[in-house]
């Protein structure tokens, strides 16, 4: 049986749309402040969702397909190892990035006022929301895993 040439960067154009509606829905809706490694995090998605939507209204296939495919694989699985490395950030496996945790010592009362006054963005140590024990970005990790490794098995079919 064949398959459309647009079948793979479908499926994987609707992860995208899905993850990405899922991750704005939880900071817009449910007020899920996300940190620095979570907006991060969206980077590769947003970039592969576009590629996707391009690849098939472009209608791209033979090498071009494969090399969009091949290069959202990697994205993908880059996006992945950013995932895991926020999930050993949140089981203090790993140091956090100066940006996800700085607080600075006010030195003088203004100081003091304006640290008081600004919104501190979260703490990438500190878990938001968890469901079976699993983090947004242990979710995020193993969705990233998933759409990569289809990306890049998806470049032998048609």
């Amino acid at each position: 049986m064949r398959t459309s040439p647009n079948t793979i960067p479908g499926f994987i154009l609707l992860v995208t749309v899905a993850i990405l509606s899922s991750a704005y829905s939880a900071q817009y809706i449910g007020g899920l402040r996300p940190c620095i490694l979570c907006l991060y995090e969206r980077v590769p998605w947003i970039v592969t969702g576009a590629l996707m939507l391009v690849t098939i209204l472009m209608q791209f296939s033979g090498p071009a397909r494969r090399g969009i495919l091949l290069f959202a694989g990697l994205l993908m699985l880059a996006g992945a190892a950013l995932g895991g490395y926020h999930v050993g950030v949140e089981q203090e496996i790993f140091q956090p990035p100066t940006t996800c945790s700085a607080t600075s010592t006010p030195s003088t009362l203004n100081e003091l006022k304006a640290l008081l006054e600004s919104t501190m963005p979260p703490r990438c140590d500190e878990i938001s929301w968890e469901l079976f024990g699993i983090s947004l970005a242990g979710y995020n990790a193993i969705a990233s895993l998933i759409v990569g490794l289809v990306a890049l098995f998806g470049r032998k079919s048609r």
